[in-house]
């Protein structure tokens, strides 16, 4: 299959999961046209308590789906970075003063 045979369908595409990635997956197949429905097993998206880290990648990601600007006013670098080891924390970094 060719990329020029690909073409929006009647048919739904459906993306596993409303992670990041299903998340960007699904907004960027909108945009090319296709019905698309997010399966997700949480009752409802949101903040998990898990903190993850985004490259530079991730941001020129965001760009290109036109949401970078919206992404970075919501970053937050908390107090700072924790390495832990079989639930043991061997190290701490502050990130502010």
């Amino acid at each position: 299959m060719t990329n020029s045979s690909i073409s929006p369908s009647f048919r739904p595409v459906i993306v596993a999961g409303g992670g990041i990635g299903g998340l960007a997956t699904a907004l960027a197949l909108v945009r090319q046209g296709f019905a698309v429905k997010v399966l997700e097993q949480a009752p409802s998206i949101g903040e998990i308590g898990a903190g993850i880290q985004l490259g530079p990648n991730a941001f020129a990601a965001f760009d290109a789906l036109g949401i970078g600007e919206r992404a970075r006013g919501r970053d937050d670098f908390g107090d700072g970075l924790a390495s832990a080891r079989a639930h043991q924390i061997v190290g701490v970094l502050p990130l502010r003063q």
